[in-house]
This record gives structure tokens, C-alpha cells and sequence, in this order.
């Protein structure tokens, strides 16, 4: 059985490479075009030639082989316009109508290869393979990372091959069938090996992009508490500061500090003043509960409070919460003179227009000194 993570990462996986198939398909499916658009243009010129050189039958269709070749380049400019309107569906739509695009297209080709096989007088069998191979082994490299998309865009001119292989004089029919399978097996073989690369990078990538969102969540967390760090704080808080800048809205913090926490150390060994700075972390993270809210330990004994969309009042609120919910655990604390169990001083600061982060940290940490030099186990608000 998977555990609920690696269910997760199995998921994000199968995310990732969905998008790097369409990223594949995007770039491969473009060069397709250009090599199918050149592939009718040759046809077409051709045609003109030969149709003048009197290599041609005519009137032995009931349509014009001039008009098909035209109406597939005229199909084939307007193919780019279909990609754009497909590229912006989901996946549950647009990977369907691609694999009808792609059985269409082929039994247009397939279409175009009985044409000749009737009206060209040079077009025998080694020129219809010929054409039908270079083909298909463009859509092999364009599609190989789309097992659907190559076989319906493949099953028309293989059976296409197999009906021409089998009009040929009966000395050849069995010679023929087993050119097509040998193609057959060259494209299945080939896919599967082009498939299994790309599989491999991209499951590579995956790691190496998991591994880096590990590592960066790493750096801007607190290993003790698990919240974030001074660094991320920084980071947060300047973008807060931007977006109050454009947008106008309040912006208010809250710094924090441990009461007599050298004390604690001191009487109740370091080992429990870890898990008094986890504790204190874990009120912090369930009095502040907005999403916008953030939660950092400053340093040392200090964490600071990021309230984002708040102002000086409801950053009142929010410390009086947090006092209640320490006050709750009532983790004792003979050192402490102010309450026989843990407290914390608190200083708050709304930001003000125009005020850098430097700034603002500097009056919440003179509010924190106010609220420490007043008898601590309180707040006290910026001036």
C-alpha cells in the first residue's frame, strides 16, 4: 500500500508529465506541420509536371487529384488557428480532439496514397511506401510521447499499405506485407524507446524540481519550530509593504518575546526550553488564523507576526488571543516574576505610508522594549 505522501507525489507526478507531454506534443506537432505542409506543396508541384508530361490519368476518379491537393493545403494553413483554440481547452477535451485531428488527417494521407496509386503511371508501390514511411515516421518523432495520438494518426495509412501491398503482382504481395511489418515494428519499436527517454527525463526532472522546493522550504524555515525564518519573514513582509503601498491597505506587527526565557533554560534545562519555543510557535500559529497571516521566529526567545489586511485594532485582538491561548497551556515557569506559568511581551506596529521595513520593525521592537520595561506579560502599541 502507497502512503498518503507518495500518493501525493505519484499524483504530481502524473501532473507533471501530462504538461510536458503537451509541452512535447506543442513543439513536435508545429515541426509535423511544417514537414506535412512542404510534403504537399512537392505533391502538388508534381502533379503540374507530370500532368504535363502526360504521366497523369484524368477523369478516372470522381474527384479532381489537382482539387484534393489544394483543399489539404488549404486544411493544412488553417491547422495552426485548430491548435490555438485546442490549446487553451483542458485536458479532458483537448487531448480527445486531438486524437480525432490526428485520425482524420491521417485518412487524408491514406486518401491521397490511393489517389496516386490510380492516376500516377509512375506511382507504384515503392513510391506510395516511400511517401507513406516519411510520413509516418515524422509523426513517430512528433507524437512518440502520445501512444493514441500516433496510432490514430498512423492507422489509416497502415491499412492503407497493407490494402496496396496486397494489389501488387502475387510474386510480390508476400514481399510487400513483410516490408509493412518490418515498418510497423521500426515505428512501435522506435516509439516505445523515444517514449521511454522522454518518460525517464521527465521523471528526472520531477525530482530534481521536488528536491528544490524541499530545499527552499528548508531555507526559509525554523528547524526547531517549523516556522518560518527571519529570511522569509523579510521576503513576505516587503511584498506586503508593496502591495499596501499600490493598494492602500493596513498592514500591521506583531513582535513577541519570551518572558525571562534565560530563566527557563537556566532551572529547566535546554532540552525543555526547546520545547517551551516549539509551544509558544504552536499558540502563535493558532491564535493568528487568517490565510494572509504569517508566523516567524525573529530569533533567539522572538517571533514576529505578520497580519496582513489588518489593522492596528485587529492586531489587538490578535495579541490578546495569544495571550489567552499561552495562559491556557499553563506551562510553568518558577524563574518568571510576573506569572507562575510561561508569558510573552508584545509590541504592535501598523505600517504607515511611505515606511520601510527597516522602519517599521524599529517602532514595533521600541513598543516590544515599552511593553518588557512596563512589567511585561503585556502589549503595548507603537507610537
Amino acid at each position: 500500500m502507497l502512503s498518503a505522501e507518495q500518493h501525493r507525489l505519484s499524483s504530481h507526478l502524473d501532473q507533471h508529465l501530462n504538461e510536458a507531454r503537451r509541452r512535447a506534443l506543442k513543439a513536435g506537432l508545429r515541426w509535423y506541420w511544417v514537414i506535412n505542409l512542404i510534403a504537399i506543396l512537392f505533391l502538388l508541384t508534381r502533379f503540374y509536371i507530370f500532368r504535363d508530361a502526360h504521366l497523369l490519368l484524368v477523369n478516372v476518379l470522381p474527384w479532381s487529384y489537382e482539387w484534393q491537393l489544394i483543399t489539404m493545403a488549404c486544411v493544412c494553413l488553417l491547422l495552426p488557428m485548430g491548435w490555438l483554440w485546442l490549446s487553451r481547452q483542458p485536458h479532458a477535451v483537448w487531448q480527445p480532439s486531438l486524437w480525432v485531428c490526428g485520425l482524420c488527417w491521417g485518412m487524408a494521407w491514406a486518401s491521397v496514397g490511393y489517389t496516386i496509386s490510380i492516376v500516377d503511371l509512375k506511382g507504384g508501390f515503392n513510391l506510395i511506401f516511400n511517401m507513406v514511411s516519411l510520413l509516418l515516421l515524422t509523426g513517430l518523432i512528433a507524437s512518440y510521447c502520445d501512444v493514441r495520438l500516433f496510432y490514430t494518426l498512423a492507422a489509416a495509412p497502415l491499412s492503407f499499405l497493407l490494402a496496396r501491398a496486397s494489389w501488387s503482382p502475387e510474386q510480390f504481395v508476400m514481399l510487400n506485407f513483410i516490408v509493412v511489418g518490418v515498418l510497423l515494428i521500426v515505428l512501435e519499436t522506435g516509439r516505445r524507446m523515444l517514449n521511454n527517454w522522454f518518460e525517464l527525463a521527465v521523471s528526472r526532472e520531477h525530482e530534481n524540481l521536488v528536491l528544490a522546493r524541499k530545499l527552499d522550504a528548508m531555507a526559509s524555515r525554523d528547524p526547531l519550530t517549523g516556522l518560518a525564518n527571519r529570511r522569509h519573514f523579510d521576503q513576505i513582509c516587503k511584498s506586503a509593504i508593496a502591495q499596501g503601498t499600490t493598494l492602500e491597505t493596513p498592514l500591521t506587527v506583531i513582535l513577541l518575546d519570551v518572558d525571562f526565557f534565560k530563566r527557563y533554560n537556566d532551572h529547566y534545562g535546554h532540552q525543555a526550553g526547546d520545547e517551551c519555543l516549539i509551544l509558544v510557535a504552536e499558540c502563535l500559529e493558532e491564535s493568528a488564523r487568517e490565510s494572509g497571516d504569517l508566523v516567524a521566529r525573529y530569533g533567539g526567545e522572538e517571533f514576529v507576526v505578520l497580519l496582513q489586511d489588518t489593522d492596528l485594532a485587529g492586531g489587538e485582538r490578535v495579541a490578546e488571543r495569544i495571550r489567552h491561548t499561552l495562559a491556557a497551556r499553563a506551562l510553568p515557569h518558577k524563574g518568571s516574576e510576573v506569572a507562575p506559568h510561561l508569558t510573552l511581551s508584545q509590541g504592535i506596529a501598523q505600517w504607515r505610508q511611505g515606511e520601510s521595513l527597516v522602519m517599521l520593525l524599529e517602532r514595533v521592537d521600541g513598543a516590544l522594549y515599552q511593553a518588557k520595561g512596563e512589567g511585561r506579560n503585556c502589549y503595548r502599541l507603537a507610537a
